[in-house]
């Protein structure tokens, strides 16, 4: 029976086993370093996982959105100071440009909100009356 060489399986981190002339295994340090897996190798990292929408969340946002809204409504109306004559049927009266341009803003913001409330109150009457009529079946 004759016997074969054997690497030794457990060995240390940077060494290896060599045979030597008479068949002895011999373990010696590695001289070069080990080399590090390319970057390309390295697999990407899990996206993690987004928290859910919160309505605080949701108010959270508007309100910096409207205060960003708001300081660029300031810098318009700072940087339209020029007088302008308004008639409004027999009033007649001087106003700043930009003070004008945003009372009108909020004037038509204000009537869209008028007309958007009563079509709320009358999609919910129309509802109310959907499920009185469903009890009634």
């Amino acid at each position: 029976m004759t016997s074969t060489p054997h690497a030794p399986d457990d060995l240390p981190v940077g060494h290896e086993a060599t045979p030597d002339s008479d068949g002895v295994a011999s373990v010696k340090p590695v001289t070069a370093p080990l080399e590090k897996p390319a970057k390309s190798q390295i697999p990407p990292p899990e996206p993690e996982s987004k928290l859910p929408a919160t309505k605080l969340g949701r108010i959270w946002t508007a309100s910096v959105l409207g205060l960003i809204v708001l300081v660029l409504l300031i810098i318009f109306i700072a940087q339209n100071q020029d007088q302008v004559t308004l008639r409004y049927f027999t009033y007649e009266g001087q106003v700043n440009l930009g003070l004008a341009l945003f009372i009108a803003a909020v004037a038509g913001g204000l009537l869209i909100a008028a007309v958007g409330a009563a079509r709320v109150i009358q999609l919910r009457a129309t509802a109310r009356k959907d499920r009185k009529a469903q009890k009634r079946r």
